[in-house]
């Protein structure tokens, strides 16, 4: 609850780094994530990993621009770009969710600015890298980049953004949340998870015993972060529902 930001790395991080939270330190620590595609109030969870781990990469390159007419005196950052790309791609293909799983998504690239007179100086890969863990490919990128930057004469910046911890459903938590939804005759199962998906939420695991839900509103239903969706207002009484009965198992009162 009172989470400041959930669609990007900062919310639970500073919601565990403040001092407050210390002194009212979480021993267990649930959250309900709608998930279309799912049956209506149909819960898919697990114990275990639930939501992969990512990171968000931006390299930005920098070299020297030049007339059209006299490429030659450029430093572009085309030629690093493009090998680059196919090498940060090789660095994980996805395939099953086990402990080997990897997977790079190049989500942005740009090179120069829009002319027909000018080479280019300046170029950005966005890419997003996800794992089962909280190791991730960082270091290897940050290698392949900073190479491809010394190959081809060009200065790199590189920063880190969105690092979104892996969600790990505890085994006592997931058997909590279980048990609870068996109370209130909550329909649940393992269909479709664990995810590659990344939640702001597994941060919140690393010092308390945790599990993530996900409710889900519909097969039908619009996909999350269409233009079309709509939290549906149904979903309330029985997420509300499932919260309450953990919260009376674990403080006796069920």
């Amino acid at each position: 609850m009172f989470q400041p930001a959930e669609e990007d790395d900062s919310g639970a991080k500073a919601v565990v780094a403040d001092p407050a939270y210390q002194e009212i330190q979480a021993y267990w620590a649930f959250a309900i994530h709608i998930e279309s595609g799912r049956p209506f109030g149909y819960v898919s969870t697990c114990a275990g990993l639930i939501n992969c781990a990512s990171c968000g990469l931006r390299l930005s390159f920098m070299g020297k621009t030049a007339h059209a007419a006299d490429p030659e005196d450029d430093v572009s950052p085309l030629l690093a770009i493009a090998e680059l790309i196919p090498k940060l791609d090789a660095l994980g293909q996805g395939g099953s969710l086990d402990d080997d799983f990897r997977l790079v998504t190049i989500t942005y690239v740009k090179i120069g600015e829009p002319s027909f007179g000018v080479a280019p100086s300046e170029g950005e890969i966005f890419a997003t890298s996800r794992t089962t863990d909280d190791a991730g490919m960082e270091t290897a990128a940050r290698s392949l980049a900073i190479t491809a930057a010394e190959r081809f004469g060009l200065s790199v910046d590189i920063e880190v953004c969105d690092s979104f911890a892996a969600s790990i459903n505890d085994p006592d938590a997931y058997d909590m949340a279980t048990k609870a939804m068996d109370a209130i005759d909550a329909v649940y199962c393992d269909e479709g998870v664990p995810m590659r998906a990344s939640e702001d939420f597994g941060v919140f695991g690393w010092n308390a015993k945790a599990a993530m839900l996900c409710l889900g509103p519909g097969e039908n239903y619009a996909a999350l972060h269409n233009p079309d969706y709509d939290f549906p207002d149904d979903l309330i009484p029985i997420g509300s529902a499932i919260f309450e009965r953990i919260a009376r198992s674990i403080l006796g009162t069920a």
